[in-house]
């Protein structure tokens, strides 16, 4: 009789396969880092959609999402609210500045915008440290799920997906990523769609379930879920707002659009889908999970989902459902991390190397060389995050907040309002960036490196999400406006075209000084 790890074999070495061939195929296709971090700016409206999707919907949504609505119960809700007006913000102020910059990355907003090398040096570094925090999410949902599939421990099947995840992406780059994407994207859908049927007969519809939950935890379908308070809630939807309006995963497709158009038009139609998910793959599964097998589960949340999907697999008598739902969110696992990774790399040689170091002192260096580099950053920044996702407990969604919360205290605030009013100068972008990086890792170690000490002796700490304290000190820097435009007129005809006359251009280009360190 075929069991769940028998038939998990079988599917996931056809999967791999696939993967590999794809790989194969794009990477004859990388020959800039153009085409290898941004896939040479060519994406429409259907394939850039099912790219941002596909990263937004990672191992951790799945994984992490269910364990999160199984544990708490009605905070699932939170990130209906927070993507959507992330995706205004996005939409409004954001994705057609960027698009027009036809940048790499992040940091190459922020050195282009401020016009400064250290920003952008910075910035490269914030990115490359929240990179690792999230990998460390998805390396364990990677370790969670090949351990169901694969029947290996947890340890030796994270190295597998560590393995995975920095081989696909070395290989072929982010048109690899995306068209992976597109076969990711059916695959995960199917997966969760394949076991409906399964979990419907076990628990009934969605208001059943969210009555039975309820009932076995009281409370579990109120906003506050069964152990919030309304100041961590808060602030937990307030990660989730910043953390997915400077997303970098959603900002990399914004850069690989073919133009504006596209950049704005996509971003809605990924926001209904995503709505779509949330409200299957984490609120009724997760209420599934609380009610089907949350006793085996309640000292490890994180494994809500595979155990909840081998036990409807088990319930129905058909192990390729429980194996094709695996694979599916491993999938999606393998989608964001591709697309953490390659940003990450372009990150360190785009805008570290090539911008903050050889460029100023005038050395020339050919494309391959920042490919190799490239390649290098993550081969490495995938070693460095699988020795931290041994030894990090947490579970995975908090883990995700952390990162998603350290790239929105750096970023927000130069973002929103550096390309809102060309008024806002270098110098309090800097300070916003850097005292708010800073004062989000401090309040992080005590959540992440000291919960239990934190717990006994200070938990108010815990009641306040690290991106609170960081949001206030990256806003304290930005209420000090400029009086005069400090940027330079090639940064103001790319950021703010129509706001300031060709002859106020005209007139700054003899007085403006050049970037600096």
């Amino acid at each position: 009789m075929l069991t769940l790890g028998g038939v998990g074999v079988i599917v996931f070495a056809l999967y791999m396969a696939l993967l590999v061939v794809i790989g194969i195929v794009a990477s004859r296709y990388q020959r800039t880092s153009e085409d290898f971090w941004v896939a040479g700016r060519r994406f429409g409206i259907g394939l850039l959609v099912i790219a941002e999707v596909a990263s937004v919907l990672h191992g951790g949504s799945v994984q992490g999402g269910v364990a999160l609505a199984a544990r708490f119960g009605g905070v699932a809700i939170l990130p209906f609210i927070s993507f959507a007006v992330a995706s205004l913000i996005i939409v409004r102020f954001f994705a057609k500045k960027l698009r027009m910059m036809a940048g790499f990355t992040l940091p190459d907003y922020m050195g282009a915008r401020f016009e400064g090398n250290f920003i952008r040096g910075y910035s490269a570094a914030i990115v490359g440290i929240s990179s690792v925090l999230y990998m460390i999410a998805q390396i364990r949902v990677m370790g969670f799920l090949l351990e169901r599939l694969l029947g290996i421990p947890f340890i030796p099947a994270m190295a597998l997906g560590t393995s995975i995840f920095i081989a696909f992406v070395t290989l072929g780059g982010l048109l690899a990523v995306v068209w992976t994407d597109i076969f990711l994207f059916a695959l995960m859908w199917a997966g969760l769609v394949a076991i409906l049927p399964a979990v419907h007969a076990a628990v009934g519809g969605l208001p059943t379930v969210l009555e039975h939950a309820d009932q076995l935890a009281p409370g579990w379908t109120s906003v506050r879920g069964v152990a919030w308070s309304w100041t961590y809630l808060i602030s937990w939807w307030l990660v989730w707002v910043v953390g997915y309006s400077t997303r970098i995963t959603m900002i990399t497709k914004v850069f690989a659009a073919k133009d504006t158009k596209v950049a704005r038009v996509s971003l809605p139609i990924t926001d209904a889908l995503f709505m779509i998910f949330l409200l299957y793959g984490n609120l009724y599964l997760g209420a599934a999970a609380r009610v089907l097998v949350w006793p085996q589960v309640a000292d490890a949340p994180d494994q809500a989902f595979p155990a909840l999907v081998t036990f409807v697999s088990q319930l129905a008598g058909t192990p390729w459902l429980g194996a094709i739902a695996i694979t599916g969110v491993v999938s999606a696992a393998i989608a964001t991390a591709d697309s953490l990774l390659l940003m990450t790399g372009a990150a360190i040689a785009h805008d570290l190397l090539r911008k903050c170091y050889y460029e100023p002192r005038g050395v020339v260096k050919e494309e391959r060389f920042y490919l190799r580099a490239s390649r290098i950053t993550i081969v490495i920044v995938g070693i460095v995050s699988f020795f931290c996702a041994i030894a990090t407990p947490d579970l995975i969604l908090n883990i995700v907040s952390y990162a998603v919360a350290l790239v929105g205290v750096a970023f927000f605030f130069p973002m929103l309002f550096g390309m809102g009013s060309p008024y806002v100068s270098r110098r309090a972008a800097t300070w916003s960036s850097v005292a708010g990086s800073i004062a989000g890792m401090i309040w992080t170690v005590p959540h992440l490196v000291y919960a239990g000490w934190t717990r006994e002796h200070a938990p108010w700490i815990l009641d306040i999400h690290p991106v609170v304290p960081g949001l206030v000190a990256a806003a304290i820097p930005m209420l000090r406006r400029s009086t005069r435009i400090e940027m330079s007129p090639a940064a103001l005809r790319t950021f703010f075209p129509d706001r300031v006359p060709e002859t106020a251009l005209a007139g700054r280009a003899a007085t403006t000084p050049a970037a600096r360190p």
